[in-house]
Order: structure tokens, then C-alpha cells, then sequence
């Protein structure tokens, strides 16, 4: 299956409030509604929010930049909510622990595969233009941000600062709540902090289109996820022994990698376009080793 289409079916099931967007918008554009369509938005908003008496979905986190605040968001965002318990001094056991969790198991799969904002990336960067790419340090950005902006500045100021600067949360939600919200003038919400939010996403945005992914460099999310990939149960396997090191995997790779330098790299986000080369495998730990018939010929013809 084409890696675009579980994309898109992740950023689906994290949007799946469909009819609360259509509402907004209709509310907005002064559209009258059918009884039966209000009832339908009350009882999605109830499964999605809660009620005093039971959870919503949105109680629990989905494994990706999706603001919790977006007008479809069926789940919270992991680095809001793991926010959100720094700054009221409590222990985020539960939105930390299930991405570690996940990570354990495959790594930055999430990051690859379901992220919604690494997606639009991909999607931006397939845009012909001039590329350039970023220096390997840059990597690394992202440990500073989730240690610097979304714990010890969360911590010392109380807000959730990561949120604010977020390019995945502006989107989804800053730009859809000014635009659409029908209370107020929306000129009114436009002060520093969303001039600066929207001047970010641009950027990101633009970056985006010349280079590969550059927010995941700086994701606390990912940085998070990234912790699994050494030690995690589904690993890369890099059939060293007859790699020429043609740069296949290099090309293709998002993020900017050579796999068979190092299979485990925090780096990588485990799209698995890499394994489009005979040599890599995706697999269990637990999974022998076998050996595999000489592709190098053939490899080479398609680098």
C-alpha cells in the first residue's frame, strides 16, 4: 500500500468531527440547518467531548501533531496534553506513557506514517523546485526543544509553550477559529502571539518546499518517539554485507539518512521508503536473519 494513502487515512480518523466543521462553517456563512443536522452535531460532540458522565475521545491522545483545539479533532494532541500536566505540577502518565509505549514497539513509525503535519510536508516538498539540504546536526534540534520549550519553560511559566509555537496547531486550529468563529470580530484575535504563530507556520511551510521535513527536525513529539527507535521490537535490518552503498535509500528518505550507516538512527522517522531497496527489511527482533540472493545488479539499475 502507497505510504500517501495511510497517510491520509490517519489524518482522517483524527478529524473524523466532520459534522462540527460543516456547522461552524454554516454558522459562519449564516446557512440554516436541518433539526436532524443539529442533532447529529450535538450527539458527535458528546462522543467526542464527554459528557460529566463519560469520557470522550478526546480524552485520549492520538499518535501525531493534531491540535486538540481543531474543529474535526476526535483525539488531543500528545505534547498538549503531556503540556498540560507540567504545568498544573502533575505527572503525565498516561499521554507519556502510551507514546512510549508505541515507541517501544515501532519507533518513529507515528512520525512517518500518521502524522498528519508530516504529511503536508511530504506533500509540499514533491513540488519541483530547487532542493537543498539540511546539515545532520540539525537532528538533533528536536531534544532542545522537548527538554527546553515543552518541559523546563512549561514548568517555569506555567503555559504550554510548545503549543503556541506550533505550525501544526495554527493551522489546524488558529486559522480555522479566527476565520470561522461567529462571536466576535475576528480582527480582535489577531495580536502578537498569532502574527508570530502565522509567520512561523509560513516559513515551515515554505521551508517545507525546498527542503525535506524541516519541522520534524525541532518536533518535541518526535524527539519523544525517537527515543524507541535503538530498542524498539520492529527495527530496520540493513543487509550490510552486500550493500555498495548506491544511495537508493538516501534519495528516497525523507529525512535525509543513509539507513546503512546506522539502521537506528533517532533521525529516522520509519516511513519505510527505504525498504523499497531489497537490502532493508522492516522486521521483529525476533525474526532470524536469512539470507538474500544478490540484487545488487539490479538495485543499481534502478539508483
Amino acid at each position: 500500500m502507497k505510504r500517501w494513502i495511510v497517510q491520509f487515512f490517519a489524518w482522517l480518523a483524527m478529524n473524523l468531527n466532520i459534522p462540527n466543521i460543516f456547522d461552524m462553517v454554516s454558522r459562519k456563512f449564516g446557512l440554516e440547518t436541518k433539526a436532524w443536522f443539529t442533532k447529529v452535531v450535538e450527539a458527535v460532540n458528546r462522543l467526542v467531548n464527554g459528557t460529566p458522565e463519560s469520557l470522550g475521545t478526546k480524552a485520549f491522545c492520538v499518535p501525531g501533531l493534531n491540535c486538540y483545539s481543531c474543529l474535526g479533532s476526535t483525539g488531543a494532541c500528545p505534547m498538549g496534553s503531556i503540556q498540560h500536566h507540567i504545568q498544573t505540577r502533575s505527572i503525565p502518565y498516561f499521554a507519556a506513557g502510551s507514546m512510549l509505549a508505541i515507541s517501544a514497539v515501532v519507533g518513529r513509525l507515528p512520525c512517518g506514517m500518521l502524522c498528519p503535519f508530516g504529511w503536508l510536508q511530504d506533500l509540499l516538498y514533491k513540488i519541483k523546485t530547487v532542493k537543498f539540504p539540511l546539515p545532520q546536526w540539525t537532528h538533533y534540534l528536536k531534544y532542545l526543544f522537548l527538554a527546553g520549550v515543552a518541559v523546563v519553560i512549561v514548568y517555569i511559566v506555567g503555559d504550554v509553550w510548545f503549543c503556541k509555537i506550533c505550525p501544526a496547531g495554527i493551522l489546524g486550529a488558529g486559522l480555522p477559529q479566527v476565520l470561522f468563529n461567529t462571536q466576535g470580530n475576528p480582527a480582535e484575535r489577531i495580536g502578537w502571539l498569532f502574527t508570530t504563530k502565522l509567520a512561523i507556520l509560513a516559513v515551515t511551510l515554505v521551508l517545507s518546499i525546498f527542503t525535506k521535513r524541516p519541522f520534524c527536525r525541532i518536533c518535541a513529539l518526535g524527539a519523544v518517539f525517537s527515543l524507541g527507535n535503538p530498542v524498539s521490537l520492529y527495527r530496520l535490518r540493513v543487509d550490510t554485507a552486500n550493500c555498495n552503498r548506491c544511495d537508493l535509500c538516501y534519495r528516497v528518505c525523507p529525512m535525509g539518512i543513509r539507513p546503512y550507516l546506522n539502521p537506528q538512527s533517532t533521525a529516522c522517522i520509519r516511513c519505510l521508503e527505504c525498504t523499497r531497496c531489497e537490502l532493508i527489511d522492516f522486521v521483529s527482533v525476533f525474526k532470524t536473519p536469512h539470507a538474500k540472493k544478490n540484487v545488487l545488479n539490479r538495485i543499481s539499475s534502478k539508483a
